[in-house]
């Protein structure tokens, strides 16, 4: 059994749509008093999962298509799912527990039969640090919007020029062990590597994002900080004026601290990082990662 974790993630987003909030005309979701950008749990997992699914595991939570060119509902996909392992409904919990490494780590709710994983590894909503601007775009397509047609149909959408966020998420052992979850270190490197590269590798006209530097501090019991907010993101500018990771500088100096002040329970600090971004206060202690 993997040892209980806190991960905090430094990303940012350029010229582009982090979130888009399908309610309010796919704006990015931000917070109206702030001007913070928000970016919801969802999101983030599904570019590990999409991630996850390039590296050949097996994903429980996709989008499906039947025979009938339909989105698969999730009483048909599980259907399948029993169908195709010949599980029997007893056998089910178990059964998605060992195949699909989302349902391992991030739980699934599932509707018919009736049963709730909750996962033991759980993913915060995000927001930037910096108020974000939002910005209408529109421009020419290179179709039109039908025959006879005498011009091509005009494209638009919003984005943010830039914006750079935390992410916080937490692997809770107790929560696994609860439910007979037997999560493993490899389950838990899998996650570190999708978290990173499924940024990376996931790239759209709406989608254009970066980690910089990711924190995982590993404990030797079972404890919790609860946030695990210790990097200041500091700018060479004001705030809203930032555009580029050129113009930010982290510091490590409240890490450095908390450790000093835990490190009794802790057993590694890891610190995966972007080779273009700015650090103060990286420790000897800390095991460096590159990407």
């Amino acid at each position: 059994m993997a040892n209980t974790r806190e991960y905090l993630l430094v990303w940012d987003s350029t010229m582009a749509n982090p979130n888009g909030d399908m309610l309010n005309d796919n704006k990015p979701r931000h917070d109206e008093i702030t001007g913070q950008l928000e970016v919801s749990d969802v999101r983030i997992k599904r570019f590990v999962r999409d991630e996850w699914q390039s590296r050949g595991h097996n994903v429980l939570v996709r989008t499906k298509k039947g025979d009938d060119g339909k989105v698969m509902s999730c009483t048909a996909l599980i259907k399948e799912v029993m169908e195709k392992a010949k599980v029997k409904e007893a056998e089910l919990p178990s059964h998605l527990l060992n195949e699909y490494i989302d349902v391992r780590l991030f739980g699934a709710v599932i509707t018919k039969p009736k049963y709730d994983i909750t996962g033991p590894l759980q993913v915060m909503w995000s927001k930037s640090v910096n108020p974000a601007e939002i910005k209408f775009m529109q421009g020419n397509s290179a179709y039109a919007g039908g025959e006879g047609k005498s011009q091509s149909t005009i494209w638009s959408k919003y984005i943010s020029p830039y914006a750079i966020f935390k992410t916080y998420a937490v692997y809770n052992d107790n929560a696994a062990k609860r439910q007979g979850i037997e999560t493993s270190e490899k389950d838990l490197n899998e996650f570190t590597a999708a978290l990173i590269n499924g940024l990376i590798n996931y790239r759209s006209t709406s989608k254009n994002q970066m980690p910089r530097l990711l924190v995982e501090v590993i404990y030797k019991e079972h404890r919790i900080d609860g946030e695990l907010n210790y990097v200041d993101v500091n700018f060479d500018t004001e705030a809203e004026e930032v555009r580029d990771i050129s113009q930010v500088t982290l510091d490590l100096e409240k890490l450095c601290k908390y450790y000093d002040c835990k490190k009794e329970s802790i057993d590694t600090v890891r610190i995966y990082k972007h080779g273009s971004v700015k650090v103060n206060n990286l420790p000897d202690d800390f095991k460096v990662i590159d990407f």
